[in-house]
């Protein structure tokens, strides 16, 4: 027994928890394309994984919840393609265009992306804000080991802060996410990232 007095939860025990999380994110990820947007029912999302509605609410409290542990299931997953593959992981300018701009042009052509950034997918703005540090956590432990390495290179700036950083850069590409920036052609896209981030940025960035 642990100090509070419930039972001790066992390896299969996390496991089968992890196990059924997933699957009620492939659940909810279906609903989500099927409406197009994140208007989704929790009752709705329990009948496409097979389950009784209190089976979704005891590992997700609310749809918020649930929402937020999609997109922190996909903003990991992405990141990590992301910097993995990075052309120019030692050239800190290359590189943060190619953070901001390819996640931004993931979503068209992509069901679930499209239907999460889509305009009527208004719960996602709330999920966004009761897990937004959570979300850096992710992002910091992603590009973290990139900031650091461009630090000690005198490629980035070296007062600043990672945490904020990651902050920042993530704000940004919600902004460019946005419907009304999502489309714009990739030039428009890229001369934002250089203007407004890379300046800010990189030392001596021209």
């Amino acid at each position: 027994m642990g100090t509070t007095g419930r039972p001790l939860r066992t390896e299969r025990a996390v496991l089968a928890g992890d196990e059924a999380r997933h699957r009620l994110l492939e659940a909810a990820s279906r609903c989500i394309v099927r409406r197009g947007n994140t208007q989704i029912r929790m009752a709705e999302v329990a009948a496409e994984a097979g389950v009784v509605r209190s089976t979704v609410y005891r590992y997700f409290p609310s749809r918020d919840d649930l929402l937020l542990g999609l997109l922190l299931t996909r903003i990991d997953a992405a990141l990590a393609a992301h910097v993995a593959s990075l052309p120019q992981p030692d050239d800190a300018s290359a590189s943060i265009q190619e953070l901001m701009l390819v996640p931004v042009q993931s979503v068209v052509g992509n069901a679930l992306n499209e239907a999460l950034m889509s305009g009527e997918s208004t719960a996602v703005a709330t999920a966004l804000e009761i897990g937004s540090e959570q979300i850096v956590d992710v992002v910091l432990r992603h590009y973290g080991p990139l900031f650091e390495r461009w630090q000690a290179a005198g490629l980035l700036h070296s007062d600043l802060d990672p945490r904020e950083t990651a902050r920042w850069l993530h704000t940004a590409s919600l902004f460019l996410l946005a419907p009304v920036w999502r489309h714009r052609p990739v030039d428009a896209k890229r001369l934002f990232v250089e203007q407004y981030l890379l300046r800010a940025l990189v030392p001596n960035f021209a």
